[in-house]
């Protein structure tokens, strides 16, 4: 909302509104109370009384004890004190050099226990990480254990990795018919993509009540049920439409990710459509084609210098890449929601290439051991993109905890597929 002014006047009292400078006569003065409110006709900023005048006349009105205040109207549907409001950024603090001792540390005793490490290794690495990551200037924190992400693999390994291994290791190491091999094969691959979705959802799960903000944790109260319905639909449809409706099950996805996750008694909204990211993907997906074809043709035509075209593919396949990336985390981010005040982010493409291409060197050139660095480098970005605009009042929310199962974290150690960028 905007803020008017009352100004005094000999006969009546003036209100000038702070967003259009239009000025209104208050003739009955009087009648003012602190429930009092009005909406500008010009520009419909509202305001209201808060201030409860006196039983003075309007001739005492130049007395400073009977002037009300008019300030802006609380009303949470609008957008002009969100515009005032200034916006509340996200910050990564964390340094290299401190991450490599930690890496090294972790690494030798993760050599010694034949790996068992690894998950205390994990945990110790990731509450470094948030402990070093800081919104509206308060840090967040970490409470996930070792010996939590250990159990969650062991039952994971229970649940989907068992059952995998024995039906792969049915077809590699038996002589059984072809009609039984081929099914051993197909339930083997139903397995693996049954597990993908399981292991986001619960893998989020876990993060979410295993992070905390000024005291408040995250939580995520999708279903598993509901989002295992999404992702066979969303691939099937995918499939089915030669990859074009890839976009609008990306986005479904996202949203249900996004619209369950809470942070304390406050629900995370998002309001994008799948058609917002169309034009990018498919103008990727095109020249991908187009890229993919003249590649194919040069050498299966075997022309004169016909690998160089093979150049095409990280040269123009890469940023093009790096392109869509930069608008999917953009549209996904300030269609984003907490309450009255929406997340903008800042990524674009030519600073998202620049830092993949500054990672790719870095890692080329001291084989492998700058990922410290390169782990630094993506946070800050990343992290440093993020900001949150509008009216949300964070001393109004409340704890509401959610108890999580570890398995889904387990699951997504159990291949490694990367799912720490869904925490």
């Amino acid at each position: 909302m905007t803020t008017a002014a009352l100004h005094d006047a000999t006969s009546a009292a003036r209100v000038t509104c702070h967003r259009c400078l239009s000025r209104y006569r208050v003739r009955a003065v009087e009648q003012l109370t602190r429930a009092s409110r009005s909406t500008c006709a010009t520009c419909g900023a509202r305001f209201a009384v808060v201030e409860p005048l006196s039983s003075a006349s309007p001739e005492d009105l130049p007395s400073r004890h009977h002037r009300p205040s008019v300030v802006p109207d609380a009303s949470p549907t609008s957008d002009a004190t969100a515009s005032m409001s200034p916006p509340l950024r996200a910050a990564f603090h964390g340094m290299g050099g401190t991450l490599l001792g930690m890496h090294v540390v972790n690494l030798c005793l993760t050599l010694i226990t034949l790996g068992g490490y690894h998950f205390w290794a994990k945990a110790k690495i990731r509450r470094y990480l948030f402990s070093h990551t800081s919104f509206a200037g308060d840090r967040f924190a970490y409470h996930g254990t070792g010996k939590e992400l250990y159990q969650g693999f062991l039952k994971a390994m229970l649940v989907f990795g068992i059952p995998y291994c024995a039906l792969s290791a049915a077809h590699t190491l038996l002589d059984l018919p072809p009609w039984i091999d081929l099914l051993s094969q197909a339930l083997a691959g139903l397995v693996f993509f049954l597990y993908v979705p399981v292991a986001i959802v619960n893998a989020r799960r876990y993060r979410c009540t295993r992070t905390s903000w000024r005291g408040i944790r995250f939580s995520f109260r999708g279903r598993t049920a509901d989002f295992l319905k999404l992702y066979v639909r969303g691939w099937f449809v995918t499939i089915l439409t030669l990859g074009t409706y890839y976009p609008y099950f990306h986005t479904q996805r996202q949203a249900f990710l996004h619209s369950h996750t809470y942070f304390g008694d406050q629900r995370f909204q998002f309001t994008g459509h799948g058609s917002g990211v169309m034009v990018p993907f498919a103008v990727t997906l095109f020249a991908t084609y187009a890229v993919l074809g003249l590649c194919g043709f040069a050498l299966a035509m075997q022309l004169t210098n016909a690998g160089l075209t093979l150049l095409l593919i990280p040269f123009v396949l890469g940023p093009l890449w790096i392109w869509l990336l930069g608008q999917k985390q953009r549209y996904f981010w300030n269609h984003t929601s907490f309450g009255e005040a929406r997340f903008s982010s800042a990524i674009t493409w030519q600073r998202l290439f620049t830092l993949y291409l500054g990672n790719l060197i870095l890692l080329l050139a001291t084989l492998g051991w700058a990922w410290p660095w390169v782990t630094v480098r993506n946070a800050r970005f990343f992290i440093g993109t993020l900001s949150l605009q509008g009216c949300v009042d964070l001393d109004r929310i409340m704890q509401d905890t959610t108890d999580a199962s570890v398995t889904g974290e387990g699951l997504s150690n159990l291949l490694d597929t990367g799912f720490d960028m869904d925490a």
